[in-house]
């Protein structure tokens, strides 16, 4: 019992939060519109232990031609999982408990962020909100995007880290967000330096925040932003993907139809845009309050402002903005700034039972969306056998293509080793590697480095043997670009291992 009253948080969010996340507890899955997750954590296993630090290449996607996955496609919900999949979790299991630790620590990040201004009940209440937000259901069940979910997760904790005014805690936080979703971290580029505005005494700390952000994260955003044209990804904000189909109507926010299809120009979308009926009704207290909370509530309407079509002249004019194709992304802040003010009504009532009905009322009047729309077998969708990765999930996933690869008329008829690769060969011959050329790639003949460029059916390695016979060797290098962006990091990171262990150190010893 003492147990339980010292760690009554623990299991009280155990409990709520559980509801939410039931389908997990069982032997199968179901399919998402994004079902790749578990081919991503056999990737990201598979170039780790090839040695690449960090995993950018993914040798079997690109219909087993290879891709640069993870030098684009932010990596870190797919660290969490490879710490539990090198401990023989299965990959399945491993993806289901990210997606499970997304809820649970969600939950505690509002927790923390919401008792500063709310107290102990306004806390549970906002968390509560926060962990039954309808688009965290959309994301989990409907989508399936784990790196916008756990982005988002990440959300609380660093304006939880901002209101407390800790400085390595917000970098922390905000390059969690950078490394887990792309576009969630080009909005908070808005989100976070206009809070600053807002407290215009913090500007050397923003600085520094802003710089140590940049530096852990620099290994993956500098080649993910500089080197993102030599792929086909600017592709993918034409046509469907592109943001001026995708804006939303006021009355969207409200509707409480749920499905399972996706976006569509006009009011008629097949997936919900709501924010919860409680968590709407609940945040009316909070508008006594609006000067002291200026900031949230500038950043809620603006959020919600620049999902609707009267936004469409800036989004317009920042190019930038269209690497977002669906502006109802930023659902993401503004039902989390709707969660943080459910909670609003406790900072003048401190009653544990009205706390308690709110949440209950919060789980039973959403708890209906958190459900997928049918279960299936693992093994129909997904896949740890590289052979089905190639041939099942490569048309699921062609969005990092390089620019000089083609799309192959049937899959690679090898499986290819992301290392280091030797082997002898008889020339003379244009000697082909089943492997996409991009930049990185390096080869030699007989230790001497030569050059290799993308041959012209496919777009793959191709080198200029000379006659008689020689040893080759194929390795995946990094540019210098990548050198750079990787020696950032590094100093960065090394250098906040040591001030922790030295600031510990000096606390406790």
């Amino acid at each position: 019992m003492k147990f339980i009253k010292k760690h009554w948080l623990i299991f009280l969010a155990v409990i709520i939060v559980l509801p939410s996340i039931w389908p997990l507890f069982r032997s199968d899955f179901f399919r998402m519109h994004d079902w790749t997750h578990v081919a991503r954590l056999v990737e990201l296993d598979l170039a780790l232990k090839a040695g690449q630090i960090p995993p950018r290449w993914a040798p079997d996607f690109g219909w087993g031609y290879g891709m640069p996955l993870f030098h684009f496609y932010n990596p870190l919900p797919y660290y969490f999982a490879e710490i539990l999949y090198l401990i023989k979790l299965p990959a399945v299991w491993a993806i289901k408990t990210v997606f499970a630790l997304n809820f649970l620590f969600g939950f505690y990040f509002m927790y923390l962020w919401a008792k500063t201004f709310w107290g102990k009940y306004g806390a549970l209440v906002a968390a509560t909100a926060f962990t039954y937000l309808p688009y965290r259901a959309v994301d989990f069940y409907v989508r399936g995007t784990l790196g916008e979910l756990t982005a988002m997760t990440f959300l609380p904790l660093l304006f939880y880290a901002l209101q407390k005014k800790k400085l390595i805690l917000t970098a922390l936080a905000w390059t969690a967000v950078f490394l887990s979703h792309n576009v969630i971290a080009l909005f908070s580029l808005f989100f976070i330096p206009l809070y600053f505005l807002f407290n215009l005494k913090l500007w050397r700390k923003f600085l520094l925040v802003s710089a140590l952000t940049f530096g852990l994260s620099a290994f993956f955003i500098l080649p993910a932003f500089f080197e993102k044209d030599l792929t086909i990804v600017d592709s993918l904000t034409g046509g469907f993907f592109n943001y001026s189909y995708h804006f939303i109507y006021l009355r969207q926010l409200f509707i409480r139809t749920w499905a399972y299809g996706g976006s569509i120009l006009g009011p008629f979308d097949d997936i919900s845009f709501q924010l919860g009926w409680p968590q709407v009704l609940l945040i009316l207290p909070a508008l006594r309050l609006w000067r002291k909370q200026l900031y949230f509530w500038l950043a809620l309407v603006l959020s919600i402002f620049m999902m609707t079509f009267h936004s469409q002249f800036i989004w317009d004019r920042i190019s930038l903005l269209a690497l977002a194709q669906f502006p109802w992304r930023l659902l993401a802040f503004a039902t989390t700034f709707v969660a943080f003010f459910s909670g609003s009504l406790f900072y003048w009532l401190k009653n544990k039972l009205v706390a308690a009905a709110l949440i209950v009322l919060i789980i039973v009047l959403n708890q209906q969306y958190f459900r997928p729309e049918k279960f299936s077998p693992t093994e129909d969708f997904y896949y740890t056998d590289r052979i089905k990765i190639k041939n099942e999930t490569s048309n699921a996933l062609a969005d990092y293509r390089p620019q000089t690869a083609v799309r192959p008329e049937k899959p690679s008829d090898q499986l290819f080793n992301p290392g280091k690769l030797k082997f002898l060969a008889q020339g003379p011959q244009n000697l082909l590697i089943n492997q996409y050329y991009f930049p990185g790639w390096q080869a030699k003949i007989d230790n001497q480095p030569v050059q290799i460029k993308p041959d012209k059916e496919l777009g793959r390695i191709e080198l200029d043997l000379p006659a008689g016979q020689h040893q080759v060797e194929i390795k995946l290098g990094k540019t210098r670009l990548q050198q750079l962006s990787d020696m950032i990091s590094l100093i960065c990171w090394g250098g906040l291992f040591f001030w922790g262990i030295k600031y510990y150190v000096r606390r406790y010893f």
